[in-house]
């Protein structure tokens, strides 16, 4: 007997420890990926998993807002946000927005796809 429910997927990502040379931009596309592949449709349980898959500073970090506040990621954004202001370097997104501006593919740039 096959269940209704379609197949999801594991994605391994990597662990965030909140230090510079990661990306935590990048982090949270991988993050959103293996959220989708793996079906994880409520809020809270998509907080969860990304606090599984955090390490070193980042984990210490999101564990002591929680002893002080129960509710400190009340959503993914509020999670998502918060761990952006406290991770991401200055001027980041500025760069990663630069890098893909100057992506081309043949003699078409970013903006033909767009």
């Amino acid at each position: 007997m096959h269940s209704c429910r379609p197949e999801t997927l594991k994605i391994d990502i990597s662990k965030c420890r909140g230090v510079e040379e990661n990306s935590i931009l990048r982090w949270f596309d991988e993050l959103d990926d293996a959220i989708r592949a793996r079906r994880i449709d409520y809020g809270d349980m998509q907080v969860s998993f990304d606090q599984s898959n955090l390490a070193g500073r980042a984990k210490t970090w999101a564990l002591g807002l929680k002893l002080h506040d129960p509710y400190a990621f009340e959503s993914l954004e509020v999670f998502k946000s918060r761990s952006r202001q406290t991770f991401e370097p200055p001027r980041a997104e500025f760069r990663a927005r630069t890098e893909l501006l100057k992506l081309k593919q043949g003699e078409r740039d970013v903006h033909a796809y767009a």
